[in-house]
């Protein structure tokens, strides 16, 4: 933490030099003018089915037992307090969030050991509930650049949290965004500890694939995105994540329209290359991802290829959802040497007289997986999975979300969904069924 505390420092002194030299920007609100206090609620239900010899284990008073099914049915509450700016050059903010989560499920026969779904303790049994500071930033700004400093959120296509269970993650450190240049945004952060999605307190950054003990102290990044007048996105990354591996990004994409069919492009690459002392062994990566997306009237349909060069799987940081590669869903198709392709088709409802209410339907098919090839030297952390020659897994999902659009309960929103995964024997996440079921409630307070 010492490292954080002492960028965070230079961080503040160079902001604060700054005021000298640029010019006084008016500001017609303050820091408690601008405030808001909700309370956002999340009920995150999930039933998950093994198929074929997949099992789940649930210890019991007789003993570790063989379940087909395990359920995490979890409560969560959010309370987030957004300060607004002191006036002047300088304005002084505060970001403080609290989080709850209560399991509504507790059987262990039920939870089944629990996952990272539901908090479970060492002996299989559910814990009831816990709580936790989420979010706890102080934030400067100078003209349109805020600096925040203290446990955080951010997203970039190299770091970022991960929002997909009951409670989001969080990370401490300090980051810097800018968007004081038109169509420009500058992004740059560090980061040495993360708070789980599911748990209190914090954790030693880690990569997300690894069964061995592999950690690091710390993940820097870097970068910029752009939007043309023209309609061109672009963006590009730099990051290390300490004595792991050095990482780029690149991202272009564009919107097309040709009569009523519009089509959205996006190509991402991804160079990963191991640095430092190598914590998790020679890494020599890279990804790429191409997708495209024609719309006519509420219809969507979306295609992507994506592949993956290298003997590692394309990794990220744990608690982390950094990975701008079209090819996501229940499954992650980024296994090593992995080839995949996904047909998506996406209905928005507006058009029918109800605004609000979006579904899809999508198959994404994975193919090629090798890693008998790997080497990643004494440390390599990938090693484990080296007996992966020529896997390939696939999954049919639907997804269907309604969120209120006006009322007292304006932004409450019902996600519910059913996606089957079938592989082969040896790729990563197995033959498993799930359905989810998610409700979110904001109560505005202030």
């Amino acid at each position: 933490m010492y490292r954080t505390v002492k960028l965070a420092i230079w961080s503040i002194g160079s902001l604060a030099a700054a005021v000298s030299i640029l010019p006084v920007y008016a500001q017609e609100h303050g820091f408690i003018e601008d405030s808001t206090l909700t309370l956002n609620t999340r009920q995150w239900y999930s039933h998950e089915i093994g198929s074929k010899a997949v099992r789940f284990r649930a210890q019991t008073s007789e003993g570790p037992r063989a379940v087909r099914d395990r359920t995490a049915w979890v409560q969560g509450a959010k309370l987030d307090y957004i300060s607004g700016f002191t006036q002047g050059a300088l304005g002084v903010g505060l970001d403080l969030s609290t989080y709850s989560a209560v399991a509504l499920e507790r059987s262990k026969l039920a939870t089944a050991g629990g996952s990272n779904r539901v908090l479970v303790d060492k002996d299989g049994n559910v814990v009831d509930d816990w709580s936790k500071i989420g979010i706890a930033a102080l934030k400067l700004k100078l003209a349109d650049t805020t600096l925040k400093v203290g446990r955080h959120q951010m997203k970039s296509p190299v770091m970022g949290y991960a929002d997909t269970r009951t409670l989001p993650a969080s990370f401490d450190g300090v980051s810097l965004e800018s968007h004081d240049i038109e169509g420009l945004t500058i992004k740059s952060g560090y980061f040495d500890k993360a708070s789980p999605r599911t748990g209190a307190g914090t954790q030693d950054l880690t990569p997300t694939y690894t069964l061995k003990p592999v950690t690091s102290d710390f993940i820097a990044y870097g970068g910029a995105d752009y939007v043309s007048k023209g309609g061109w996105r672009a963006s590009a990354y730099l990051s290390r994540f300490d004595d792991i591996w050095d990482r780029e990004y690149l991202g272009l994409g564009k919107k097309y329209q040709w009569g009523p069919i519009s089509a959205d492009m996006q190509l991402d690459v991804y160079n990963t290359q191991s640095s430092g002392a190598e914590k998790g062994g020679y890494i020599d990566q890279q990804a790429y991802g191409l997708s495209v997306a024609p719309t006519w009237k509420n219809h969507t349909l979306k295609f992507g290829l994506q592949k993956i060069d290298g003997d590692e799987f394309f990794d990220f940081v744990g608690e982390s959802n950094a990975i701008n590669l079209p090819n996501v869903g229940l499954s992650n198709y980024n296994g090593p040497n992995e080839k995949s392709f996904q047909v998506n088709y996406i209905n928005d409802f507006a058009a029918y007289g109800l605004p609000g209410l979006r579904a899809s339907v999508w198959y994404i098919k994975g193919w090629g997986i090798d890693a008998t090839h790997y080497d990643g030297g004494p440390n390599g952390m990938y090693s484990t999975f080296k007996n992966q020659d020529n896997e390939n897994h696939y999954e049919v999902g639907t997804l269907a979300g309604y969120t209120l659009q006006s009322g007292s309960f304006k932004g409450a929103s019902v996600t519910s969904g059913y996606v089957w995964h079938r592989s082969s024997q040896f790729q990563l996440e197995n033959n498993i069924e799930e359905f989810r079921l998610i409700i979110n409630v904001p109560f505005k307070i202030l």
